[in-house]
């Protein structure tokens, strides 16, 4: 536990001197590139930080004990150390089950649900990384457990996840090109310019880099897409509201909604678990189906 609290009193005072200092830099810019931070936005997003960071805490000792339970029944019952192959090596795996999770957020609608308000702010800054969702500290102790299950110590899961996460904070800044030393870094790591495309709503940007700390499970697994126009920010159908319980709960309340009008049980569970805009007589837009018609008008034209 201990080491955990180092990196979160580590991170977070580092996360809102970022912050200040790049509303500063802003502030002296007249670039029309970038735009200077919208006050009630960043409020928003800071206010859905907060309540994830304090969801996160209220439940770090249950998901401990959790994890720590299934260790104890893992079927390879061996101590890995703690030298620095271990903790590299956790951290690789780490940033592996992060990317399955967070595809998972975007490509199963009650993920989607989950993880929608991180996407919803039309600003892309340093204050939209602390937009968080209070549900998500809840699904992701099931994708770190397979990494307990080999044998990582649960205290050394959370503690690579949260250096993970601290990671995916810098990249949230409309600085930093795609060439010079980010573009060398970019063969491996994630890069400004391979979260802008994450954050935006351009039809070939849709579901693409879910990297956390490495782009290149991107590369391997077919989500990877280079920033080639300018980005968009926001989802497809930008909900226009500065009220954090609005902007984390609206999708849940659009499932509700459709749950209602299922006709049948494939129907809900479809509603459930497709991929966010799927419906069930075929009309939906799925971020898939986007590509392939925006592909298809590309090829026509």
């Amino acid at each position: 536990m201990a080491i955990l609290d180092t990196i979160d009193n580590l991170a977070v005072p580092a996360f809102f001197a970022l912050l200040v200092v790049d509303v500063l830099v802003r502030r002296g810019l007249s670039s029309p590139d970038v735009r200077p931070y919208d006050l009630a936005d960043s409020l928003c997003s800071i206010t859905m930080g907060l309540f994830y960071a304090g969801c996160g805490a209220a439940i770090r000792t249950s998901v401990l004990l959790g994890l720590g339970a299934l260790h104890l029944r893992a079927p390879f019952q061996f101590s890995l150390g703690d030298g620095p192959a271990v903790w590299l090596a956790a951290f690789v795996g780490v940033d592996f089950a992060f990317y399955c999770f967070h595809r998972t957020l975007h490509e199963v609608r009650v993920g989607w649900a989950a993880h929608v308000n991180h996407h919803s702010s039309t600003h892309y800054n340093y204050a939209t990384g602390l937009r968080q969702s209070v549900v998500e500290p809840l699904i992701e102790p099931i994708f770190m457990a397979p990494l307990v299950l080999l044998g990582f110590d649960p205290v050394l899961v959370l503690a690579a996840l949260a250096l993970n996460f601290a990671y995916q904070f810098w990249p949230h800044t409309e600085f930093g090109g795609r060439g010079g030393l980010l573009g060398l870094a970019g063969k491996v790591l994630v890069t400004p310019s391979h979260h802008r495309v994450h954050h935006a709503r351009n039809v070939p940007y849709l579901d693409k880099n879910y990297g956390g700390t490495f782009i290149v499970w991107d590369k391997l697994l077919g989500t990877f897409e280079a920033e080639t126009e300018q980005p968009d920010y926001g989802i497809t159908h930008n909900i226009e509201t500065r009220n954090p319980v609005m902007a984390t709960f609206h999708e849940w309340r659009a499932i509700v909604r459709d749950l209602r009008r299922a006709d049948n049980l494939r129907e809900m569970l479809g509603y459930l678990f497709r991929p966010p805009g799927w419906a069930p007589d075929g009309s939906g837009m799925t971020s898939r189906e986007r590509q392939r018609r925006y592909r298809a008008e590309r090829a026509a034209a």
